[in-house]
């Protein structure tokens, strides 16, 4: 078999990056990583070493698994990051429940395939965010998935309630949580003089988008980096900060009608491949091998099922209490979640977009995140807190 030569591409990047555990937290969470013309930020989650364990295992997983040439191969390379997430997880008890927001950047072939120009590829999972910088000014790519962000689209909250709202950090998406998650991808035409940015939460919860757009247009992309995350940690440092800023150094110029806007998200679920029997196969021998594989992709369904369904945590309603269940809310099959704790706090004396976010269940990713958000809710309600023992995590 001959080994396929790499095209020459006819884009080319320049990147830079910088990280900050920042000013309250004791472990930075956050992983950035960048080879084989793809570029990735995680910000993971967990108590003890988990978040930082995720974040580390999805970026490496994802450089080494995207392959290119194409945008769906960056989306097959995000899904093996989950994967390794679920492993590293189920095989050590320390781990169990950890997960990662995620949001990338490739080259990639563009619609014309080889041998036409080529496009940028972007994924996004949680909170973490991508932004471009052109001509025309900052304009944000990627979408949370958050349970303000989800609010925010349905109209119940403003941009402004979001930003202050005290579950503005509970994520309805992220890797880690299930088998199969939902993933976010776009295509996008380059130019050069384009400037992207991928960031963490603990960036542009402390610098607004003005701000930002300052400092990313000014200087070479690695102390751009550098100033950006310094800047956030000045103003608060209160999460951990990363950025990564890409900079399209050779590639087209601006089309001569300006920029089409950002395309909306393309929602990504597993899908598997059709091949059809080539001529001359034995249609016994297919039906043996295909059997034979069913079987096993049958028995790795129901570990990876088993080990999905005792992950994650989440709080949600035990007949008008707020309780604390670990699993998944709706469950996976014959795997049910369990009840952890609750019983003391009436969900009807919860203020409207904390009932309707109970309701609807609040996944975590700990015990103790569980916790401190319950505690949250009795304090805006005046309630006084009882001690807890274990309230260690993001």
């Amino acid at each position: 078999m001959v080994a396929r030569r790499p095209r020459r591409r006819s884009i080319r990047l320049e990147s830079g990056s910088a990280t900050h555990v920042g000013r309250i937290r004791d472990v930075n969470q956050d992983d950035v990583a960048s080879g084989n013309d793809v570029h990735v930020v995680a910000d993971g989650m967990g108590g003890h070493r988990g978040g930082e364990v995720a974040s580390t295992v999805a970026t490496a997983a994802v450089v080494e698994g995207f392959t290119g040439p194409d945008r769906a191969s960056l989306v097959r390379a995000v899904r093996l990051a989950n994967r390794a997430v679920l492993e590293r997880a189920a095989s050590d008890p320390e781990l169990s429940g950890m997960g990662t927001t995620l949001c990338a950047l490739a080259v990639v072939d563009g619609p014309g395939g080889q041998g036409g120009p080529d496009a940028l590829a972007v994924v996004n999972i949680g909170d973490s965010r991508v932004y471009r910088l052109d001509s025309g000014g900052l304009v944000r790519v990627s979408d949370d998935h958050s349970l303000v962000a989800d609010l925010v689209r349905s109209g119940e909250l403003t941009a402004g309630e979001a930003a202050i709202h005290p579950q503005r950090n509970i994520l309805t998406r992220a890797l880690g949580i299930e088998a199969d998650p939902t993933i976010d991808s776009w295509e996008l035409p380059p130019a050069r003089g384009d400037r992207f940015l991928l960031c963490s939460d603990g960036l542009f919860n402390e610098l607004d988008d003005v701000r930002i757009a300052e400092l990313l247009g000014e200087g070479p992309v690695h102390e751009v980096a550098g100033r950006l995350v310094a800047e956030a940690v000045a103003e608060g440092g209160h999460d951990n900060v990363t950025a990564l800023v890409i900079e399209v150094i050779e590639g087209p110029e601006v089309p001569m009608g300006g920029r089409s806007p950002i395309p909306a998200a393309r929602p990504e679920r597993t899908t598997g491949p059709v091949r059809s029997r080539p001529e001359g196969d034995d249609p016994r021998a297919t039906l043996r091998a295909t059997i034979g594989s069913v079987a096993a992709v049958v028995a790795a369904a129901v570990l990876v099922l088993s080990l999905t369904a005792r992950q994650g945590w989440f709080i949600g309603n035990d007949d008008g209490d707020v309780a604390v269940f670990r699993g998944r809310p709706a469950g996976i099959l014959w795997f049910d979640p369990t009840f952890v704790e609750g019983g003391d706090l009436r969900v009807s004396r919860l203020d409207d977009s904390t009932r309707a976010a109970v309701l609807e269940t609040i996944p975590v990713g700990t015990l103790a995140e569980a916790r401190r958000l319950v505690e949250g809710f009795r304090t805006h309600l005046g309630d006084p807190v009882p001690s807890d023992p274990d309230l260690s995590d993001r």
